[in-house]
């Protein structure tokens, strides 16, 4: 293995275990996820601030949020990672009140926010949730009973691709074709 290699695992390491602590009931897979977050940053946790950002959610969302479910942990740690955290919350916020037009509310749906949030211009909000739903609605025509509220938050993220729509469109379903006889 190489020496960058192992510096990362090892900071990956370190990451998800400072994020237990922080994070005690949840899952091994959600710790891991957050340390991921922080190391694909090239950041090592720092437990006070994960503190801070935890408690900005709270206090910026209700007890019955979906930012508040089980996509809670990940969203505190890319608002710590993140250098202007409440900034970071609230365009995650303004996105998800414009996916909230076209989709049900979802678990997943506020970490695809949060994406958006970090990978897109604000004055491109609006183009990106626009764009999601039309993704999804050409993914439900096709699929009508294997297209389901959760695909939204695959949708978005594929709205932020610079591909056209039906470069998209035909790769996803590619992708189907592909794995099919691996699943159910």
């Amino acid at each position: 293995m190489n020496e960058q290699t192992q510096i990362r695992l090892e900071r990956l390491i370190e990451n998800r275990d400072r994020i237990k602590t922080v994070f005690t009931w949840d899952s091994g897979l959600i710790h891991l996820s957050c340390a991921g977050i922080y190391t694909a940053k090239d950041k090592t946790v720092d437990i006070r601030m994960l503190q801070n950002c935890k408690e900005l959610l709270k206090q910026k969302v209700g007890i019955f949020s979906n930012f508040r479910s089980t996509a809670s942990s990940p969203i505190v740690a890319m608002l710590a990672v993140s250098e202007i955290p409440e900034q970071t919350l609230e365009n995650g916020l303004i996105v998800y009140e414009l996916l909230k037009k076209d989709f049900w509310g979802s678990e997943y749906l506020p970490l695809a926010a949060m994406i958006i949030a970090q990978m897109a211009q604000p004055d491109e909000y609006e183009r990106i949730a626009s764009r999601t739903r039309f993704i999804y609605n050409s993914m439900k025509a096709e699929h009508p009973f294997l297209t389901s509220g959760e695909d939204s938050a695959f949708c978005a993220l594929l709205s932020l691709s610079e591909q056209p729509d039906d470069v998209l469109l035909r790769d996803s379903e590619e992708c189907y074709r592909i794995l099919k006889p691996y699943f159910f």
